[in-house]
């Protein structure tokens, strides 16, 4: 299987990667700091949102990088089907 080489692609991955992260801490300090649980679960919604992003480009980048402009029709059922899965 093929990887990402694109430079400017791993740095913006890699850079919401790491947002990511930092959500990841936020929730632990929120849940350390005793907040709500509604609040909690708000910024989970929110960081699972942001993974499914994060894996919908990805997911993008590949087919754009590995499928030519004839698949242009399945790349589109693709991006469907992958929406109705996330």
């Amino acid at each position: 299987m093929k990887s990402i080489t694109n430079e400017v692609d791993k740095k913006y991955f890699i850079k919401r990667l790491n947002i990511i992260g930092g959500q990841i801490k936020g929730l632990t300090g929120m849940i350390e700091g005793e907040r709500s649980y509604e609040e909690i679960l708000i910024q989970l919604g929110a960081l699972t949102n942001s993974l499914r992003g994060v894996g919908i480009n990805i997911l993008e980048d590949y087919m754009k990088n590995n499928l030519t402009k004839d698949n242009q029709k399945e790349i589109e059922e693709i991006m469907n089907l992958y929406d109705k899965l996330v």
